[in-house]
């Protein structure tokens, strides 16, 4: 990257930044008012989500209009009050905010399985704590065994989807559970050029969850022209990411673990063929 292109991130991070602190502000008191008087959750839910989109409006402003990104905008078939669940690829951050852009402008909104420890973040955590977001423990630390990890997980599992079938929205699943970059793939021996192997549990987890709610999981694959750092697509220097939407039935979606292992290698073969066409990769 280019000194002008470190320059165009940092004026990038800045205005996503800004963007969602000012939001941030509004947050703490619908999100106080929505748990403190549970009466009111309905509409406050109901801001909430103009609040979420506003928020995507903007980035997508300076992202699409101003950095000059461009992504495929496929029809994802799915209305703002639609329950569904969203599985992607993970290559960067800025996958958050294409998805966010692709699913929730028009459709329901995303709520994503996060990492505990970006809860302690002030701005993440806010947003978390406002949208019910589930708030995932990555191994186990201290006085917390790997039991006790599990079932504080399927708690906070649960409880986000519940919140769900209360008030619809999209649950996503990167089904890698980090993101990709070269030196995991080989750590990994991923059988892919261009992806991680994906994990069944999150997917597992939510597709048992959301059973009797969701009519359909939009399959995504996310193809940057190369690999991507979130501070690289900050700059603008990728001009186009390719987007390509799968409507799958959810009873076409196994619903053991053991069924979906062998699904979702599947579902990870068509994307890394989708991706290295994208990339021009060859064998």
């Amino acid at each position: 990257m280019s000194p002008l292109d470190h320059l165009k991130s940092a004026v990038s991070i800045t205005v996503i930044t800004l963007n969602l602190a000012i939001w941030v502000l509004l947050l703490v008191v619908l999100g106080s008012v929505k748990f403190l008087l549970p009466p009111f959750r309905g509409g406050i839910d109901s801001l909430l989500a103009l609040v979420y989109r506003a928020a995507v409006r903007i980035n997508d402003l300076w992202l699409r209009g101003v950095m000059g990104i461009s992504w495929d905008r496929p029809e994802a078939g799915v209305a703002k009050d639609d329950v569904c669940i969203v599985l992607s690829n993970h290559a960067s951050w800025s996958d958050i905010l294409i998805l966010q852009s692709v699913i929730s402008l028009d459709g329901p909104l995303l709520k994503f399985l996060s990492k505990r420890e970006l809860v302690f973040i002030p701005i993440f955590g806010v947003i978390f704590w406002a949208f019910d977001f589930p708030a995932l423990r990555r191994g186990a630390k201290g006085a917390v065994d790997e039991t006790t990890r599990r079932r504080m997980d399927a708690e906070a599992l649960d409880a986000a989807c519940d919140a769900v079938r209360e008030h619809p929205a999209a649950m996503m699943v990167f089904a890698e559970g980090t993101r990709f970059s070269e030196e995991k793939r080989e750590s990994m021996s991923s059988p892919y050029r261009t992806l991680l192997p994906p994990r069944v549990g999150g997917l597992a987890s939510i597709r048992e969850a959301l059973a009797e709610d969701a009519d359909v999981l939009l399959d995504v694959t996310l193809a940057y022209p190369e690999e991507v750092s979130f501070w690289l697509f900050l700059s603008g220097r990728l001009k186009t990411v390719g987007v390509v939407i799968d409507r799958i039935p959810l009873d076409k979606v196994p619903s053991s673990r053991e069924g979906l292992i062998p699904w979702l290698s599947d579902r990870w073969q068509r994307k890394a063929a989708r991706i290295e066409m994208v990339r021009g990769v060859t064998r």
